[in-house]
C-alpha cells in the first residue's frame, strides 16, 4: 500500500512547487492573524467575527497530501463564529472566470457534524444572485457557493454568466472526521467536481459560462444569504487554491 493510501503524511512542499501557471489566488491557513496570498497577486485574507463568537485558530492537522501541514479551525454554526474574506478591491473580487477555473480546497468535518451546521460555507462570494443581475430561482442565494448538506454533501451551487439559473454539482456523502479534498473544474463550458481526485456522480451537463457576480469579495468558511453571513464553517480547513483555468487531476495540489 502507498503512503498516502495509509494516511501517511507526504512532506511539506514550498509554495514555489504549487504556483502553476494562472495561479490567482493560494492560502495557506496556518496563521489566523495574517492568511496572505501567496500567489503575489494581493488577494490577501483578513478575518471576520459574528458578534461574541470564538476567533479562528491554527491546527498542525493537515490532509496527508496537503503541501502545507497546518490548517485552521472553525468553530462556526448558524449566525456564529469567524471565517476570512478577500478585502475590498482584491483583484480577485471581479474577476468572471468565463475560460475557466480550478477551485480547490482540504477539509475535515469533526465527528459531531450535525444538521446544526447544514449549508456551512467552505468558499462562497459575498455576491447574491440579484447583485449580479440574475433573477431565476433564489436571487437571494450567492452568485457561487461551495459549501456542505445536512448530510455532510459537498455542493457547488453558481449563477453562471450564460444562465439566469443556479447550476449545481453534488458530491456523495463525506464520512466524517477524516481529511478530503475537493476540486471544482470548469473549462470554460462545464463543471465538473471531483472528491480526492476523483469526479463525483452528480455533475450536471447543462452549460455554465464563467461566474457572474458583482464584484464583492470572496469569502472562506462562510455562507451568506440575502448579503447576510447566516452560517459559518465547522471544522479544519486547509490550502485553498483557486486558479484561472481547468485543470487535470493530476495538476491539483495533491498531485
Amino acid at each position: 500500500m502507498c503512503r498516502i493510501c495509509a494516511g501517511e503524511a507526504r512532506d511539506p512542499r514550498p509554495a514555489s512547487k504549487v504556483l502553476i501557471p494562472g495561479t490567482l489566488a493560494y492560502w495557506r491557513l496556518d496563521d489566523p492573524a495574517a492568511v496572505k496570498d501567496l500567489s503575489g497577486n494581493g488577494n490577501d485574507l483578513v478575518t471576520a467575527s459574528l458578534a461574541g463568537t470564538a476567533p479562528l485558530t491554527r491546527s498542525d492537522e493537515h490532509h496527508p497530501d496537503q503541501p502545507a501541514h497546518a490548517s485552521l479551525r472553525f468553530t462556526g454554526g448558524r449566525n456564529k463564529g469567524s471565517y476570512l474574506s478577500t478585502k475590498d478591491g482584491a483583484p480577485l473580487n471581479k474577476l468572471t472566470l468565463d475560460r475557466g477555473y480550478t477551485i480547490e480546497a482540504f477539509l475535515k468535518l469533526p465527528a459531531d457534524f450535525t444538521d446544526g451546521h447544514a449549508w456551512c460555507g467552505v468558499v462562497t462570494r459575498a455576491d447574491t444572485g440579484a447583485d449580479a443581475g440574475k433573477t431565476g430561482d433564489d436571487p437571494a442565494e450567492p452568485s457561487a457557493t461551495l459549501n456542505l448538506s445536512s448530510g455532510a454533501e459537498l455542493q457547488w451551487a453558481v449563477f453562471p454568466r450564460n444562465q439566469n439559473r443556479i447550476a449545481t454539482n453534488w458530491s456523495h456523502l463525506l464520512p466524517l472526521d477524516r481529511w478530503w479534498h475537493v476540486a471544482v473544474v470548469n473549462d470554460g463550458t462545464h463543471t465538473v467536481m471531483y472528491v480526492d481526485g476523483c469526479p463525483v456522480l452528480r455533475n450536471p451537463s447543462t452549460p455554465a459560462v464563467g461566474l457572474a457576480n458583482a464584484g464583492k469579495p470572496w469569502l472562506l468558511g462562510a455562507y451568506q444569504y440575502a448579503n447576510v453571513v447566516e452560517q459559518t464553517f465547522y471544522g479544519w480547513l486547509g490550502d485553498v487554491r483557486i486558479v484561472g483555468r481547468a485543470l487535470r487531476p493530476d495538476q491539483f495540489l495533491t498531485s
